[in-house]
């Protein structure tokens, strides 16, 4: 197996917005977590507020999280920091904030490997991929990061800026919200990315044959929540996998070696 970063052996394993199946997702303490129980890697997701800060939260509309009915590119930093995205969790996270990526950054440093979504709804240029770079670079962490993004467009700028600094990959799904032209994988061609990262049901013999045997492309799947799933996936070969549950999978992930 290839491996995404130089000095990692094991096929990857990346806590999904952090240890997401006990903390609220894309917090410091979901990330914190994974850091605390040896999970290698986190994805996470990146937006640009009202105000140009690089915030990590999935969502655009906050209400899934918060119960607030509100979007993220639409409030200032200071108001985003006001809403509670940790109450859903439960008491023990009442008040968690949205973090700025570089706080976790400055929380986390290189005790993780960062896949890191760029959340670009258009193509117009908004300065997101900028300024994940720059963070990146202020913290010196660019062996520890790799970009993905539903966006092509948006990773190819990325690319264009870095040039090709870093490993990237167009994400794909057969789900409803991607263009039918991207829901395979045809992303690659525009974003001119070095790997691909497709929902775990997109994943079969036959695509391994054509993306990961014949073109080299190095597979990482979501969302993989049960050991049966994750099994099946390395065995035909996948590089990564992202889980709610990484704990769950340490020692799974820990018997496939690089070949």
């Amino acid at each position: 197996m290839k491996p995404f970063f130089k000095n990692t052996e094991k096929p990857m394993l990346f806590g999904h917005r952090g240890y997401s199946s006990i903390a609220p997702e894309n917090t410091l303490s979901a990330f914190a977590m994974c850091v605390e129980r040896g999970i290698p890697g986190v994805e996470l997701d990146v937006h640009l507020c009202k105000t140009g800060e690089l915030v990590v939260v999935h969502d655009s509309n906050l209400k899934r999280v918060s119960g607030q009915d509100v979007i993220v590119e639409e409030l200032t930093f200071q108001e985003l920091r006001k809403i509670d995205v940790g109450s859903h969790k439960g008491s023990a996270y009442e008040g968690e904030q949205i973090p700025l990526l570089s706080e976790l950054f400055r929380t986390c440093s290189d005790k993780l490997y960062y896949d890191i979504e760029l959340k670009a709804s258009d193509i117009k240029n908004h300065g997101l991929e900028q300024k994940t770079w720059e963070t990146i670079c202020a913290f010196d962490l660019e062996k520890n990061c790799m970009i993905s993004s539903f966006n092509p467009i948006s990773l190819r700028r990325f690319n264009t800026l870095t040039h090709f600094a870093l490993p990237t990959a167009v994400i794909y799904s057969d789900g409803e919200g991607v263009p039918r032209i991207f829901r395979h994988g045809w992303g690659r061609h525009i974003a001119r990315c070095n790997y691909l990262k497709p929902d775990k049901a997109q994943v079969t013999n036959q695509t391994m044959e054509k993306f990961h045997t014949k073109k080299g492309y190095p597979i990482c799947s979501w969302t993989v929540n049960s050991k049966e799933d994750a099994k099946t996936l390395l065995d035909m070969g996948v590089e990564g996998i992202i889980s709610n549950n990484p704990g769950d999978f340490l020692d799974l992930v820990r018997t496939y070696t690089k070949h």
